[in-house]
């Protein structure tokens, strides 16, 4: 959302620079004799405000990415931080560019409009053609100066802009990558708490169904301890492969924290839910693992399994502990099992 408020504004900014002749903006009345000479000029006070504030948007958007974007660079991995902050970098420079322009386009307007002030000044008073040919003759190289200073102005902007989009696609992604776990791809704990939230406010709004399914690798740290960490993070890939190709589009998937997943399935009731738990938990148990280097056989590893269904008025953090404690249940009945709130034993 902050990257997107800078964007915005950058937007914003290149938008108003891209309108280069400003002159009906600038200029409330213009009166000219015949012949097109111009006698008398009013100018609008209003445009080199509305200039000012772009001005001062671009920069109020450089300083916001100042203060939110650290925060959300400590979030993530060291390769990522490092786009983030590259991509932050960037945009303060086209920022930077971009004001420079807009100040010498608003320097120019102003020597402009000086000009064209001192030539209606000297044409009141002028009585030869000689004279006043002279004077248009200087209006016309300084209106030819405006048209260069402009096309060059709107070259640097249509540079900067290019800039930017190529910033905005970096940006997303960079974003996109604060919500995935590195280690399985799938989504992780920030993913999660947006999903949930969003899941139980429609759910609470709607009434429809609403169901979670919270999952670990049973004796996980045993196999770490045996195995290595290498195998550890094989297993808790494969895991996530499972639960991946087992949900729908519409289920959200997330890696909760170390060996324990999380799975929202909006739409779907409890006995529905604990069908799609028996369904992984069935095919990540058929698995065999072994270590590839030395072809050692690891065997079979299992999970278990706790399904709760959202109930009117829940919010989020009841709704997981419902989730969260049936896990533990299934885990205290012998593991490789799924315990949900319509099991009796």
């Amino acid at each position: 959302m902050v990257l997107a408020v800078a964007a915005t504004s950058v937007a914003v900014l290149l938008g108003a620079l891209g309108v280069y002749d400003l002159t009906p903006f600038v200029t409330l009345r213009s009166v000219t004799e015949r012949g097109g000479v111009v006698i008398e000029t009013r100018y609008n006070p209003l445009a080199f405000f509305v200039f000012a504030a772009l001005a001062v948007a671009a920069f109020g958007a450089a300083l916001l990415l100042a203060n939110v974007l650290p925060p959300l660079v400590r979030q993530r991995s060291r390769a990522s931080a490092e786009e983030l902050m590259s991509a932050s970098e960037t945009l303060e420079r086209e920022l930077a560019n971009a004001l420079v322009i807009l100040r010498r386009d608003l320097a120019n307007k102003d020597t402009y409009a000086r000009s064209l002030a001192n030539a209606q000044g000297r044409l009141a008073g002028l009585t030869e053609a000689e004279q006043v040919r002279v004077v248009v003759s200087l209006l016309v190289a300084e209106n030819e100066r405006m048209r260069r200073s402009s096309e060059d102005d709107k070259t640097k902007i249509e540079a900067c802009a290019r800039e930017i989009d190529a910033l905005q696609t970096s940006l997303r992604g960079a974003e996109e990558a604060t919500l995935t776990d590195p280690l399985t791809g799938i989504g992780n704990r920030r993913l999660f708490n947006d999903a949930m939230r969003k899941a139980v406010e429609e759910s609470n709004a709607q009434g429809g169904p609403l169901s979670l399914i919270m999952c670990d690798i049973d004796h996980f740290k045993r196999v770490n301890d045996m195995f290595g960490h290498d195998v550890g993070d094989e297993i808790i890939r494969a895991l996530a492969r499972v639960i991946e190709t087992s949900v729908r589009e519409t289920d959200s998937v997330a890696r909760y924290g170390g060996e324990e997943f999380a799975v929202i399935l909006p739409g779907t009731d409890l006995r529905h839910a604990k069908e799609t738990a028996e369904r992984i938990r069935r095919q990540f148990g058929a698995k065999t693992f072994a270590i590839r280097k030395t072809n050692q056989k690891i065997g079979q590893v299992t999970a278990s399994f706790g399904v709760a269904e959202h109930h009117p008025g829940d919010d989020v953090q009841a709704f997981i502990r419902r989730a969260d404690a049936k896990l533990y249940e299934a885990k205290a009945r012998g593991r490789d099992r799924v315990a949900d709130f319509g099991d009796r034993g």
